[in-house]
């Protein structure tokens, strides 16, 4: 399976089995997602637990937007996948603000398969408005 295919299939396993899809990260991961200081949920996580934290406090306060994946663009190098696409009709929970959030996506798997690196370039100025009161 390829980088992109491969991100897509843990992309979808995330939305409709959390815990299968921790199975596909590896131990050691690092996820960077580097967001406004006032957004509860930004930071840089190694390791699994570090990822639970994350996603804990991303469903705290984040509802998750649609992923129309057919206007995404995936470019490939070997074990790595850059993704440009956007979130649509996200939705921060302490404002009640529903936004659009154009992202890129720099992912890396191990020789196992497994994403190893995950960093997310969001449109800062987008997510920091909608945390904004």
């Amino acid at each position: 399976m390829n980088p992109a295919n491969k991100l897509q299939h843990y992309l979808a396993t995330l939305a409709t089995d959390f815990e299968a899809s921790m199975e596909l990260l590896a131990d050691d991961i690092l996820w960077i997602n580097m967001l406004p200081q006032h957004v509860p949920f930004g930071g840089v996580f190694n390791g699994k637990q570090e990822v639970l934290g994350y996603f804990g406090a991303l469903a705290e306060t984040f509802v998750i937007g649609e992923h129309p994946w057919d206007e995404f663009e995936a470019i490939e190098s070997g074990n790595t996948v850059v993704l440009v696409g956007y979130e649509k009709d996200g939705k921060a929970i302490p404002t009640g603000k529903v936004f659009d959030l154009p992202f890129v996506w720099v992912v890396k798997f191990n020789d196992d398969g497994k994403i190893s690196y995950l960093r997310e370039h969001n449109d800062t100025a987008a997510i920091g408005d909608a945390f904004n009161s």
